[in-house]
């Protein structure tokens, strides 16, 4: 597929067909990166951070593996100390 570069400021865009920004699930804002190999550029949509977390977390309550690390006392006992 055919596309153009264009300029925005000091710096070159590049317009991203309608039917590839849906195929890839790219955004207005969307991270990508950005890699040149060979001369050729390989532009890749860049993962969230916390992608997955919604599922794991999920796994987790499901296997009984959420369950609270430190004891409510504690935020009690920080509380009297303000």
């Amino acid at each position: 597929m055919e596309s153009k570069i264009i300029k925005v400021g000091t710096s070159l865009g590049l317009i991203i067909p309608g039917l590839m920004v849906k195929e890839c699930d790219l955004k207005y804002g969307s991270k990508i990166e950005i890699e040149l190999k060979k001369g050729e550029l390989i532009i890749k949509k860049k993962d969230s951070v916390r992608e997955g977390w919604d599922e794991a977390f999920a796994q987790y309550a499901k296997e009984g593996e959420d369950k609270q690390f430190l004891p409510d006392v504690l935020d009690s006992e920080a509380d009297m100390l303000l």
